[in-house]
């Protein structure tokens, strides 16, 4: 009875110890990623605007990442740089304001690495991040659609309700909209290296239009995501110490590898 105690007490130690083991080589097994990065969000979309028509709009968001590192968890702190929005309708074209992107200020991220059979796989859950109101429940509650509703915010300090977003008309004009937007996002992809990760991002945006300095762009405008889910990537680059977001606006192609190849004579 003694001796098949002690058995059993051998066998439990020797798994448990086993298990340990792995559980150690398993977090030995993920690189360090503590400290500064550079990360590329891509969102492509068709959307249906006023006058113009439909037009394929694709945004660039480039901002710095903080990562801080325990095992295989990780705490991010974003500074977002800029966003630069691609339009194939040459009749129309969105440039968001430096004050706008200066004026966010993302609140942590929590994201988890697991071993893959060998593969170091990165997953973060869905972040909210509301832009120019104040909402008690940031996930579910509705966007303010009037200027005069007291959760509106003037984000960005620019004496206007919510945040202000620059719209070219035609290139003729430029006009202001005045908008609020719930952004909602979750990543889903690989560590390649401890300098390089890059996956897919699935995610949904809201935005309501509060007034307009041009009546043609109080419209609603309407826009479906890219049905192509490989086009809604994310790149995570480890930061070089010339890369502050000055910089990366003049070279964020070069950087990521979206440059167009110049054809030689």
């Amino acid at each position: 009875m003694v001796r098949t105690m002690m058995m059993r007490w051998v066998v439990s130690l020797t798994l448990g110890l086993a298990l340990l083991l792995v559980g150690v080589q398993g977090a030995a097994a993920a690189p360090d990623l503590s400290g500064s990065w550079i990360m590329l969000q891509i969102y492509p979309r068709i959307a249906e605007l006023p006058v113009v028509g439909e037009s394929r709009q694709t945004s660039f968001v480039v901002q710095r990442v903080d990562i801080q590192q325990e095992g295989l968890s990780l705490i991010m702190t974003d500074q977002y740089c800029f966003t630069v929005i691609e339009e194939s309708s040459p009749l129309a074209s969105t440039e968001i304001p430096e004050a706008f992107m200066s004026s966010l200020i993302p609140g942590q991220r929590v994201a988890t690495l697991e071993d893959q059979d060998g593969t170091i796989a990165f997953e973060q859950p869905r972040y909210t991040e509301i832009r120019g109101a104040t909402l008690t429940e940031p996930e579910t509650e509705d966007l303010p659609t009037e200027p005069e509703d007291p959760r509106v915010i003037d984000q960005d300090g620019d004496g206007f309700p919510g945040m202000t977003v620059n719209v070219n008309i035609f290139g003729l004009f430029q006009a202001q909209i005045y908008v609020v937007q719930r952004v909602q996002y979750a990543l889903s992809g690989t560590v390649l290296s401890g300098d390089r990760i890059e996956g897919l991002i699935q995610w949904q945006d809201e935005q309501n239009t509060l007034a307009a300095t041009s009546p043609l762009l109080l419209a609603a405008a309407e826009s479906a995501q890219d049905p192509d889910p490989t086009q809604h990537r994310f790149v995570m680059l480890r930061a070089q110490e010339e890369w502050t977001c000055e910089w990366l606006m003049e070279s964020w192609q070069q950087v990521f590898g979206l440059a167009p190849v110049e054809e030689e004579d």
